[in-house]
């Protein structure tokens, strides 16, 4: 890929997360207006839940069609069938085991999470999608069905502000918003692409899962660490306490927009140095996004640090303040949370998914044992104590397993077939 090409795209990825933030922002700002502090925590509450466990329905399958592709253009088509095929009866399954799971653990909830269930589902389909257009270097097209789908949830969300229709209407909206998604999605696919078949059989599911399943834990594991903590507040705290740490947190989620470019255009661009053995390359771009990245952390810790409170009734009006204290501490996870971010990606782009997955279990295993101590005595801001402590911890042994295999170890080797997985197309299409 020339290198215009990939200026190209991050300009177009950073233009739309930022914009995507923008309405973001303001879609929390309508929920936290339309909606009291129960209620909006059980809709956070129902939205990690369903966003952390849809992705068994994937098991990893997306992000390997997302190489594959980039490898093999020219079998787009055939793989984006292969994986959807192998995904629609796990979909199935989870739209109906999960609420029964909710009926019995958390019945009060059940309603909101089978309508977002529903939505989760959509959304990670369309993730689908965006793998195969990523795969094809066709950024605009993830712009425009994303886009689409956000305008038109929030949207929704204001109607339901405007006319105070509830709790009720903003799950619908939520639903509406993801079936939007899925369909521009699906519609831009068959119009570049051609129709879809789907053709079902375990032999299939075997064959594109069992190629995925450390993309799958490494990916599950990343969401999880985040995860952890607003499920584990909605199971042993009142919502309550789920809304306000989920006011923080949202903003944490927020600052990542400057790093998420990276990980969907340089992906590529790490994996085909690492694929034809360019690690003088690999080594200088890893220095700059590793220097970068901390940078940019330490200085937006220090911009919440100072505004706090302001950005908290900016977004969520004074019934939040409570929130200020817990956006302080969770933002001095920012600088480790954005270098490890970096440190994920040169973990796929390698071919390291094992050793970054046990790295990341282990961050979460001390994420949820402390969770069980601090939830219960000290509530949200136990919670985000805690995610700052599990987040370094992960951060700096990410880091430093990074270094070791790219700068330590210049000639480790892929195999023949494995580079062919890795490696990105390097011309325009």
């Amino acid at each position: 890929m020339r290198l215009s090409k990939t200026r190209r795209d991050l300009l177009i990825a950073f233009a739309s997360q930022f914009g995507f933030k923008i309405l973001g922002f303001a879609l929390l700002a309508l929920l936290a207006r339309g909606l009291s502090q129960a209620d909006y925590g059980k809709l956070m509450f129902a939205l990690t839940l369903c966003g952390v466990t849809v992705l068994v329905t994937d098991l990893g399958a997306s992000a390997d069609l997302s190489r594959r592709v980039a490898a093999e253009p020219a079998g787009a088509r055939e793989r984006l069938e292969a994986v959807l095929s192998a995904r629609l009866p796990l979909v199935g399954a989870y739209l109906i085991l999960l609420p029964a799971w909710v009926a019995v653990t958390k019945p009060d909830a059940l309603a909101v999470v089978a309508a977002i269930a529903v939505y989760s589902v959509c959304k990670d389909v369309y993730g689908t999608y965006s793998s195969l257009f990523l795969g094809l270097h066709r950024v605009g097209y993830t712009v425009a069905a994303y886009g689409t789908s956000l305008v038109v949830l929030v949207t929704g969300v204001a109607a339901g502000v405007v006319t105070g229709a509830g709790l009720r209407w903003m799950t619908g909206a939520h639903v509406l918003s993801g079936t939007v998604l899925l369909g521009v999605a699906a519609g831009i696919a068959r119009l570049r692409i051609g129709p879809i078949r789907l053709r079902f059989g375990w032999r299939r599911m075997q064959r594109i899962f069992g190629g995925s399943v450390w993309l799958f834990a490494l990916s599950i594991a990343g969401l999880v660490h985040f995860a952890a903590d607003t499920v584990m507040l909605g199971y042993l705290q009142p919502y309550e306490q789920v809304a306000r740490y989920q006011a923080a947190a949202k903003l944490l989620e927020a600052s990542q927009f400057v790093v998420r470019p990276l990980t969907l255009i340089l992906l590529p661009v790490c994996a085909a140095l690492a694929a034809r053995q360019q690690w003088n390359d690999l080594r200088r771009l890893m220095h700059k996004m590793f220097a970068g990245m901390a940078v940019l952390g330490a200085a937006a810790w220090g911009f919440v640090a100072l505004l706090a409170v302001p950005i908290i009734r900016l977004v969520y009006t004074a019934t939040y303040d409570e929130s200020a204290e817990v956006l302080w501490v969770l933002y001095l996870s920012v600088p480790g949370l954005y270098t490890a971010t970096v440190a994920m990606l040169l973990a796929s782009a390698t071919m390291r998914e094992k050793r970054a997955v046990l790295i990341m279990a282990t961050g979460v295993a001390l994420n949820v044992a402390l969770n069980l101590v601090a939830i219960p005595r000290y509530g949200a801001l136990g919670a985000a104590w805690v995610t700052v402590i599990s987040q370094t911890f992960v951060g700096g042994w990410l880091i430093g397993d990074a270094y070791r295999t790219v700068a330590r170890h210049p000639r480790m080797a892929l195999e023949p077939e494995r580079q062919l997985e890795t490696a990105m197309a390097l011309r325009d299409d």
